[in-house]
């Protein structure tokens, strides 16, 4: 019924333990109904076989890249050597968020039979005197991150979803957006049962680099993701195309206008990424003239407040008004 995918990257035995004691823990199921899929990312760092023989009742499939290509990658590799109708992605260094998890999402899919599950989730925080907590997020809140959700492999193979090649640190955004563009409303189911702990890993790549740092690092992706998936959105002719591609823009814009890319070292990057984004601009004016201008203030408006929350930007040196005016009304009269 479900295959559990956990890309492997320098996680050692002891890393990845919390994870499959949490999965071979559960309650109330038949684990010969899961498929766990362990995939190591052409990484030195392997599992031993007599570490994984403790999780024989897990049917634990260990396979290994040909090469290093990132998360995503390591995902769609598993996709493509498993084959249950549902799939679910596990971090290796988070856990399921108690023993009734797996229980909670197999009596939804007996009853629902979901094309597109969304459960909620535990992410771990720190307050204000750096005291590690949980904070419940609700399903509804927890796009674009693919933690607690389940997949039906017929519509994602319906539909040609897969990570790209092409996009190594937002991957999860990219495959998210082609799945929810590829459905109808209808389409989405919510189990309201916390099923996931997204774990504070001091190790990972964003813990370990400033958040200014880390931003200006992955900003070519965060640049050509949305690009990459507005092509795909219009292969599928998802109606979500057009609100989707200016609000990311917008995203674009204001990122670059903010303290992140206000130093005089990224002066020339900065400039370089403002020029092409007036060039995909160009490419898509005649959308700024498809979505009425009171929808657009709306979606800015809406966009710039995520940004705000999501990113923790302190500062928007441009406003929506500044944005429309400089490149909608001026670069659509073109047309």
């Amino acid at each position: 019924m479900l295959d559990i995918i956990i890309p492997q990257y320098k996680e050692n035995d002891n890393d990845i333990k919390p994870l499959l004691d949490s999965i071979i823990n559960q309650e109330g199921i038949d684990f010969n109904l899961i498929n766990v899929c362990i995939v190591n990312d052409n990484s030195d760092t392997l599992l031993s076989k007599s570490f994984l023989e403790n999780y024989n009742k897990l049917n634990i499939k260990y396979i290994r890249t040909k090469e290093n290509r990132g998360p995503g990658l390591a995902r769609q590799y598993g996709i493509d050597n498993t084959f249950n109708k549902y799939i679910m992605f596990l971090d290796s260094d988070d856990e399921l968020f108690d023993n009734k998890s797996l229980y909670a999402i197999f009596q939804f899919i007996k009853i629902k039979k979901p094309i597109y599950l969304v459960c909620n989730i535990a992410v771990e925080v720190y307050d204000k005197q750096n005291t590690k907590g949980l904070k419940i997020k609700k399903g509804k809140d927890t796009f674009p991150w693919m933690h607690g959700k389940v997949y039906d492999r017929s519509f994602l193979n319906a539909f040609n979803i897969r990570f790209s090649d092409k996009v190594r640190h937002l991957e999860d955004g990219y495959f998210t957006t082609c799945v929810i563009g590829s459905l109808k409303l209808n389409e989405i189911s919510f189990l309201d049962y916390t099923v996931y702990r997204w774990k504070i890993n001091e190790k990972s790549l964003t813990r370990q680099t400033q958040e200014f740092n880390y931003s200006v690092m992955v900003f070519d992706d965060f640049f050509h993701t949305p690009f990459y998936a507005y092509d795909f959105l219009s292969k599928v002719n998802s109606k979500y195309r057009y609100s989707y591609i200016v609000s990311a823009i917008f995203g674009i814009y204001i990122m670059l206008n903010s303290y992140i890319f206000s130093s005089d070292k990224l002066k020339e990057k900065r400039e370089y990424y403002l020029n092409l984004l007036e060039i995909e601009v160009m490419k898509k004016r005649n959308l700024f003239i498809i979505i009425k201008h009171d929808d657009l203030i709306k979606l800015f408006e809406n966009e710039k407040k995520e940004l705000l929350e999501r990113n923790n930007i302190k500062e928007v040196y441009k406003n929506v008004d500044d944005f429309i005016n400089e490149y909608i009304k001026t670069k659509s009269s073109v047309c």
